[in-house]
């Protein structure tokens, strides 16, 4: 199978367009123009991305302000913000589970997923990485999970349709799902240590893949987060949130990714042929 995160970007890139325009009547040449210049952004060759920036700019002044501007995912052109994070980001982590060494030098993180039966992607954003997933566990039941009523969630019924997955902006009545995936999903999040509770709880993952990116500069990221009431730095929220998974009895595996990322999150039994894999 010819698996998407093997797809041509620019390919890819004008099949999205074309098919996002259906819905939303965009400018497909500007909004190539953006993704031109928020890659360069992201990869550091330009400080200050007009579009790109001046979202970045109206999401902090408005943390700042202590009036959250939750709008800013409302935005005509924010899509290209989350292509961009597909391509970069989340498209790689996929093909490093799959690599044939990623997990010790001889063998994938995927050849020892054998037990997955349902799989979630959390904050789905425009649908690729869900689709791949899709693709990937092919003989499991794959769910996106987005906000209901947004340009996001509406685009990804028919990325659903296309790609074999079903979308819902509710969690708490889907059952056990075997596998969690949350790329760049919980800095979206003011109280996420609560929110990983919830999701634990109603969800209760055998694996989490997980790549987080509290310490970053991004738009829908927040400078600090609440955890327990209390204000927390986003220097130290990864290290509170790595200890709520332990604590959930969850063990970090060591691969051979860059990194270590995206990280792999597993419960630690007798039968789990991940156990000799501790870190």
């Amino acid at each position: 199978m010819n698996f998407l995160y093997n797809s041509d970007n620019n390919v890819l890139l004008d099949e999205f367009l074309k098919s996002y325009d259906s819905l939303f009547k965009i400018d497909i040449e500007k909004a190539k123009k953006i993704i031109k210049e928020t890659k360069k952004y992201y990869n550091k060759e330009i400080e200050t991305p007009t579009y790109c920036g001046d979202l970045e700019k109206r999401w902090y002044d408005s943390l700042t302000k202590n009036n959250v501007d939750y709008s800013v995912y409302d935005d005509e052109y924010y899509f290209t913000d989350v292509w961009v994070c597909w391509t970069m980001y989340s498209k790689n982590y996929l093909k490093n589970i799959c690599k044939h060494n990623s997990l010790d030098g001889t063998s994938s993180v995927l050849s020892y997923l054998k037990d997955i039966k349902s799989v979630i992607d959390l904050g789905n954003g425009i649908g690729f990485t869900t689709g791949t997933l899709a693709q990937i566990f092919d003989n499991a039941k794959v769910y996106g999970y987005n906000i209901e009523n947004t340009r996001q969630f509406q685009f990804n019924q028919l990325q659903a349709e296309k790609y074999h997955f079903k979308m819902v902006s509710d969690f708490k009545n889907i059952g056990q799902i075997d596998l969690i995936f949350a790329s760049e999903y919980f800095e979206h999040i003011t109280n996420p240590i609560d929110h990983l509770k919830e999701i634990i709880k109603y969800l209760n993952p055998k694996y989490l893949i997980i790549a987080n990116s509290f310490n970053t500069i991004s738009v829908g990221h927040f400078n600090e987060y609440t955890v327990n009431d209390k204000i927390v730095g986003s220097n130290i929220i990864s290290k509170i949130f790595n200890k709520e998974l332990k604590e959930n009895k969850y063990n970090l595996l060591k691969t051979k990714m860059w990194n270590n990322k995206p990280n792999i999150w597993y419960k630690n039994t007798e039968e789990s042929p991940l156990s000799k894999f501790l870190k």
